[in-house]
């Protein structure tokens, strides 16, 4: 079993990862399946939450560890949106939040499976 403190190694990696990446210049590419871009942020921001649970779940609950991750996303469209060469779209952040509510329900399903 992989220990806690390389979940938070693997959480603050990810976290710088999907800064780096909403933050940097994107090539214009018109993306081949539709709507690519929002499965893409669900399960971005569901990996991040699913890190978060690994992570810091002993410490914090559930929820504010889901408010924590759809902070960070929401923050990142506002950042997005002063850069010049990005924008925010509001459906990113619905995209943020279904990924963090299908893992968060994920989760609840195997700790109650586990519980059996």
């Amino acid at each position: 079993m992989i220990a806690k403190q390389y979940f938070k190694v693997f959480f603050w990696l990810f976290l710088a990862a999907l800064l780096y990446m909403s933050l940097s210049p994107v090539p214009a590419v018109t993306p081949s399946i539709q709507n690519i871009d929002k499965m893409v942020h669900a399960g971005a921001y569901g990996l991040l939450f699913a890190l978060a649970v690994k992570a810091y779940n002993a410490r914090l609950p559930l929820w504010a560890l889901a408010v924590a991750t759809m902070v960070f996303g929401v923050s990142m469209e506002w950042a997005q949106s002063l850069t010049g060469y990005r924008y925010a779209e509001p459906m990113d952040m619905v995209a943020n939040g279904t990924g963090i509510a299908i893992m968060w329900l994920l989760v609840i399903l195997i700790r109650r499976y586990r519980a059996q």
